[in-house]
């Protein structure tokens, strides 16, 4: 028999569901500065189409320009400047009630690695994002149909290589990632999903979610599974970072998941400059791992140097507080 938690704390009230398909009607939510929302997931409004123009903003940043933001707008072939179609680029995009400055972090690591050279194009949806959770649901299928049209103009018209671009999204930003991946015909050589977002998903088709045919190699780091978060595995390579579910090191008591859902992009830029690395371990469950018992099978880096020829589960543990990475 499937079993659904309810907790209740003071007026607050967090449900915990043990499957993606089980999402209870009222969620405790957080928003992207940690602050709680109940949320009624049977609440719905009408869902417009979304005019990219004045939706979305896509922040540009480069070596010449780390810390000042030049902008994409294809609807007037605009690309930034300092835009190089011969270097890495990276996509990231943010989740529910957040903006990209929740994701800068991110930006900051890549602008900090001197071995390569990035674009990374900060996705900010946060208009779209910051409204009913069942809304931006809606709204994420349309920004990542947009990221695909974007990704296509920057190939076609800008001479980006398709190999040098991946996708990097949190929570529901995972979800759109999935779909812009979906949309370019799983193209692109990785997409990263930070913690997918899990309320509602569990019914979706695959076309509209995040799944291992959205790139040649996806990539997906659960720390809240259960609860915020997509529990099973979903890419060709699933991390579970202290078991994968909340409550994650250092995060006290974490009513709601708030802190433990942010640790996957906190371990994530952690990841990009590291020398220590998060070591993952092939198991096939937590307590074996944490028994011992996977310490001699296969092993592997999480996060942006992860290589491309793993596959399965792996489960690692990590530090109480920044830096996270255990080696």
């Amino acid at each position: 028999m499937k079993v659904l938690s309810v907790f209740f704390t003071g007026l607050s009230l967090v449900a915990v569901f043990s499957h993606p398909t089980e999402t209870p009607r009222f969620m405790l939510m957080p928003d992207g500065d940690g602050k709680l929302h109940l949320v009624d997931l049977e609440q719905t409004e009408e869902v417009r189409a979304i005019n990219p123009v004045t939706d979305i903003k896509l922040l540009v940043y480069t070596r010449n320009n780390p810390t000042s933001p030049q902008y994409i707008r294809i609807e007037n072939n605009e690309v930034a400047s300092n835009f190089n179609p011969s270097a890495q680029t990276r996509i990231v995009s943010h989740g529910w009630n957040n903006g990209a400055s929740n994701m800068d972090h991110i930006r900051a690591a890549y602008m900090a690695d001197s071995s390569t050279n990035y674009n990374v194009i900060l996705v900010d949806w946060s208009g779209l994002a910051n409204t009913l959770y069942t809304t931006a649901k809606s709204n994420a299928l349309q920004v990542g149909e947009y990221i695909a049209k974007v990704v296509t103009y920057l190939i076609q018209k800008k001479g980006a290589n398709a190999n040098n671009i991946r996708l990097v999204g949190h929570s529901l930003g995972a979800q759109l990632s999935g779909v812009a991946g979906n949309r370019l015909g799983g193209i692109l050589p990785m997409i990263t999903g930070l913690d997918p977002a899990a309320p509602l998903f569990g019914s979706e088709s695959l076309a509209n979610r995040l799944d291992s045919t959205d790139a040649k190699f996806v990539q997906v780091i659960h720390t809240c599974a259960g609860l915020l978060g997509w529990k099973d595995p979903m890419g060709h390579v699933d991390f579970y970072p202290n078991k994968g579910e909340p409550i994650q090191p250092g995060c006290g008591v974490d009513l709601g998941g708030a802190c433990s859902h942010g640790r996957s992009h906190q371990y994530f830029a952690e990841s990009i400059t590291t020398n220590k690395g998060f070591r993952g371990y092939k198991c096939s469950n937590w307590n074996n791992y944490n028994s011992g018992n996977c310490n001699q099978n296969q092993q592997a880096m999480m996060g942006e140097k992860v290589s491309h020829s793993v596959s399965g589960s792996f489960y690692l543990k990590t530090a109480n507080s920044s830096p996270y990475a255990l080696g």
